[in-house]
């Protein structure tokens, strides 16, 4: 018995079975997939400024260039298993996408300590409020897009309480933020 399957039996399963992706979908997962690897690139161009900044606030150079790398790779892959429809990205994404909530979320409760911390720009608080919550507004929008019951049922995740999930990896966030800025200072 061969385990090829014929051209009809494969046509039944794309058609029948492999649900189609929604665009959302889609689109999140190129945004991934841009967002990771413009990281990356970023981190390459900018490796001796990382460096200082990392001796400014007081960091091992290797753990801070360490992490923006894994975020880097992390959207990446997220966006390319996304693509694929796995399950494993599913939870990659929506981990991402809470990761930058929160991160965010603590940028706009410590702003005014930061670019005297870091000796940058002077900028006016309101245009960093407004940066920052817009960032938390579109990273909050795509974690509750990707609790859609079109987008679970492609990724084929219905069975998971999305809704804990969701509240877990804040929470487990915000405690990995929280601790990063506690070191900081």
């Amino acid at each position: 018995m061969s385990d090829l399957y014929t051209k009809k039996e494969v046509e039944d399963y794309v058609t029948n079975v492999v649900p189609e992706r929604p665009l959302g979908v889609s689109i999140a997962a190129i945004l991934l997939i841009f967002n990771g690897a413009l990281l990356l690139v970023t981190q390459l161009l900018t490796l001796n400024a990382l460096n200082e900044a990392s001796t400014l606030v007081g960091i091992c150079r290797g753990m801070f260039q360490g992490f923006i790398a894994l975020l880097g790779l992390s959207g990446a892959t997220a966006g390319v298993g996304m693509l694929f429809g796995k399950k494993w990205a599913w939870c990659l994404a929506v981990f991402y996408f809470t990761y930058e909530t929160m991160r965010y979320t603590c940028a706009i409760l410590f702003i005014p300590d930061v670019p005297p911390m870091l000796g940058g720009v002077h900028l006016s608080p309101a245009l960093y409020y407004v940066k920052y919550g817009m960032r938390i507004v579109w990273n909050l929008l795509f974690t509750v897009f990707m609790c859609r019951s079109t987008v679970t049922g492609f990724f084929q995740t219905s069975g998971i309480n999305k809704w804990k999930a969701c509240i877990l990896l804040f929470l487990i966030n915000g405690v990995l933020v929280g601790i990063g800025w506690w070191l900081m200072n």
